[in-house]
């Protein structure tokens, strides 16, 4: 049997319920990237057939970061309730010369 998807509506949905977060998103098939105050700060990645989402975070700011995890998690728990949201904090990548 093949793992469902997620409905096309529900994901232009999410798009939308986080832009209302004053967070800027589009959407590729499963996977959102999200701006807040001009900088990419966090993509997501949807898993249909596991339930489950990859939530990559790139701020440096921790007050950012809880606040995209935050937004991201009231809506996904509105429009897709079964969704497990695992979160990983990225290090800034840094040049060594």
């Amino acid at each position: 049997m093949l793992p469902r998807g997620i409905d096309a509506k529900k994901m232009n949905r999410l798009v939308e319920e986080l832009r209302k977060a004053e967070l800027w998103a589009e959407r590729h098939s499963y996977s959102i990237r999200i701006m807040y105050r001009g900088r990419i700060v966090e993509s997501l990645h949807l898993y249909p057939g596991y339930n489950e989402a990859a939530l990559r975070l790139y701020s440096d700011e921790t007050s950012v970061n809880d606040y995209v995890l935050s937004s991201v998690k009231r809506a996904l728990a509105s429009l897709l309730p079964e969704v497990v949201v695992r979160a990983e904090v990225l290090q800034p990548f840094k040049l060594v010369p």
